[in-house]
C-alpha cells in the first residue's frame, strides 16, 4: 500500500508538470550561471537536450555581444530584483540567433537566501519577423502612396481629411499640414460645396468602389482660387477608427487640351477639303463678275450711266472683291503644306512682319515692345506662312486695342522642354470672354462685323503644319496672350 503524498510533494509534482508542459522555455541556473533546470520547451527552442545543458554554463546560449547583459541580469538577481519582459537575443544549437523575451526572478532556499535564478523565455523570432514584414509592407505602401501620379486623399465619415500624399500638395497648392483635419469641401469651388456635402454623406451610407468623371464636369479649386477640371475615383477601407473613403484625383487639364486639339484638327482637315472645293468653284465666276463690272465702270467714265447705276456697280464690285477675298482665305485655310521649307529665324519673322505693320500700329497710338532672344536657334518651316500667322495675331491685337495700348512680342526657348522655341504675342486690350475663347479657332467664327472668321483658323492650321502648338490665355479686362511653340530644326537638316 502506497502512502499518500504530503502537500509539499504534491505541490512539487504540480510544478514539475507545469514546467514540462509549458510552451515557453523554463530555465533554472545558479548565481554563477550554471544550468540546473532545462524543460522540453527549452530543448525545442534552443536545440540542446537537457543532458547537454544541465551542469553547463548558460553562456553557451548567450551571444558574445550579450554576455555582459547576462552578467548584469545575474547581478540584479543577487540583489533580489525581478527582470520583467526583457527583449534580447540568444543563440540556438548550430548558431541560429533567436529573438526572445524573458522574465527572470530570484530562487530562494528555505531560509530565504537567494541561491539561483528562474527564467521564462518566449521565442519571439516569428513575431519579430512578422512585425518586420508589416513594417516593410507599410514602408512599401507609404512609398507607393507618396510616388503616385494622382492626388490621393483619405477622408473620414465627417468629411475631414485624415491623410494626403505629395501629389495632393502639388496639385492643390496647400501644404499637408494645412489640409489635415480640414473638410474635403475646401478643395471645391464654393458654388458646389453645399451640394457635395450631401453626395459625400450618401457615399458613406452606401460605400462602394466607383470611378467618377467620365461624362461629368467635375471641377476642383487650388489654393490661389483657380479652378481646374478633374476626374475622381472613389474607394473605401475599414480601419480601427471607422470607415475611410479614398479619393484618387487626376488633373485632366492637359488631356482636355489635347482632346480639344485633336477634335479641332479633325474638323479643320474636313473643312479644309470642303473649303478648297468651294474656293475653286467660286474663284472663276467671281473673277468673271469682277472683270465685267470693272469694264462697265470704265465705260461709264466715257459714257455716263443713268441714275445711280454707277454707284450700284461700285457696290457690286466692292462685294465681289470681298467674295474673292473670302475665296482666297478658303484656299489659304485648305493649304496642306508649303513647298518652300527651310531654316526660319523667328526673330526675323517678327521683325519683317513689324516692318509691314509698325507704321499702321503707330498711327493707332499702339506701342510695340520686342523682347527677342539672342542667338535663337532656327525652326524648320515656311517663312512667308509664319509671317502670315504673326500678321494675323498683330491685326487681331490692333483691332482689340482700337486706339492706344501696347503689343509685346517675345521669343525664347521653352523652359523644361529642350529643343522647343516659343513666340508670345500679348496685348493690353479688353481680353476675351470665356464663351468666345472656347471657339476662337473655329473656322468662320468671328465677332467682327467685317471679319471672315478664318484668320485664326488659318493660323492654327499653319502652326499645326509646322508641328507646333498655339494656345491662348485671356481674362476679361486683362488682355490676351497667344503662345506659339515650334520644334527647333535638327542639326542634320541645316546642312
Amino acid at each position: 500500500m502506497t502512502a499518500d503524498k504530503g502537500p509539499d510533494e504534491e505541490g512539487a509534482a504540480w510544478l514539475a508538470a507545469i514546467v514540462r508542459s509549458s510552451d515557453d522555455a523554463m530555465i533554472g541556473e545558479t548565481l554563477d550561471g550554471i544550468v540546473t533546470v532545462w524543460n522540453p520547451a527549452a530543448e525545442r527552442i534552443f536545440g540542446y537536450r537537457a543532458a547537454e545543458m544541465i551542469g553547463q554554463s548558460i553562456m553557451r546560449i548567450i551571444p558574445e555581444e550579450r554576455r555582459a547583459e547576462e552578467a548584469g541580469i545575474l547581478d540584479r538577481i543577487r540583489r533580489g530584483e525581478i527582470i520583467d519582459h526583457l527583449e534580447t537575443v540568444r543563440v540556438a544549437k548550430g548558431g541560429r540567433r533567436i529573438d526572445i523575451v524573458l522574465t527572470s526572478a530570484p530562487i530562494k532556499d528555505a531560509e530565504g537566501r537567494i541561491i539561483g535564478a528562474s527564467t521564462v523565455a518566449r521565442d519571439m523570432t516569428e513575431r519579430t519577423r512578422s512585425k518586420a514584414a508589416v513594417r516593410r509592407s507599410e514602408a512599401q505602401a507609404d512609398a507607393i502612396f507618396e510616388a503616385a501620379s494622382e492626388a490621393i486623399l483619405i477622408v473620414d465619415g465627417n468629411g475631414a481629411i485624415t491623410s494626403v500624399n505629395r501629389k495632393t500638395e502639388e496639385m492643390f497648392g496647400h501644404s499637408r499640414e494645412a489640409l489635415l483635419g480640414q473638410p474635403l469641401e475646401m478643395l471645391l469651388p464654393e458654388r458646389v460645396r453645399a451640394r457635395h456635402v450631401g453626395h459625400r454623406a450618401s457615399y458613406f451610407q452606401e460605400p462602394h468602389v466607383r470611378p467618377m468623371g467620365r461624362g461629368l464636369d467635375l471641377v476642383a479649386r487650388r489654393s490661389d482660387g483657380t479652378e481646374f477640371p478633374v476626374e475622381i475615383s472613389l474607394s473605401h477601407v475599414e480601419t480601427e477608427d471607422g470607415m475611410r473613403a479614398l479619393a484618387f484625383v487626376t488633373d485632366i487639364t492637359q488631356r482636355l487640351i489635347m482632346e480639344r486639339a485633336a477634335r479641332q484638327s479633325e474638323r479643320l482637315s474636313a473643312l479644309g477639303r470642303l473649303s478648297a472645293g468651294i474656293a475653286h468653284e467660286v474663284n472663276n465666276p467671281i473673277g468673271i463678275i469682277s472683270s465685267r463690272i470693272e469694264i462697265m465702270l470704265l465705260d461709264a467714265e466715257a459714257q455716263p450711266l443713268p441714275g445711280t447705276v454707277t454707284d450700284d456697280l461700285k457696290v457690286l464690285h466692292r462685294h465681289a472683291q470681298r467674295v474673292a477675298h473670302i475665296a482666297h482665305g478658303l484656299l489659304s485655310f485648305a493649304r496642306e503644306s508649303s513647298a518652300a521649307r527651310g531654316p526660319v529665324d523667328l526673330n526675323e519673322v517678327v521683325e519683317e512682319t513689324l516692318l509691314l505693320m509698325e507704321k499702321e500700329l503707330d498711327k493707332s497710338g499702339i506701342a510695340v515692345r520686342r523682347v527677342l532672344a539672342p542667338n535663337l536657334e532656327p525652326i524648320h518651316g515656311d517663312e512667308s506662312a509664319l509671317q502670315q500667322v504673326v500678321m494675323n495675331l498683330l491685326t487681331n491685337a490692333r483691332d482689340a486695342l482700337g486706339s492706344g495700348g501696347e503689343i509685346s512680342l517675345e521669343t525664347s526657348l521653352v523652359p523644361g522642354r529642350p529643343g522647343m522655341a516659343r513666340l508670345t504675342v500679348h496685348d493690353t486690350g479688353p481680353g476675351i470672354s470665356p464663351e468666345v475663347l472656347s471657339r476662337i479657332f473655329d473656322p468662320f467664327y468671328t465677332t467682327k462685323s467685317e471679319g471672315t472668321g478664318l484668320g485664326l483658323s488659318i493660323s492654327y492650321g499653319i502652326v499645326r503644319d509646322h508641328k507646333g502648338t498655339i494656345d491662348v490665355e485671356s481674362l476679361p479686362g486683362q488682355g490676351a496672350t497667344f503662345v506659339l511653340t515650334f520644334p527647333i530644326e535638327a542639326e542634320d537638316m541645316r546642312t
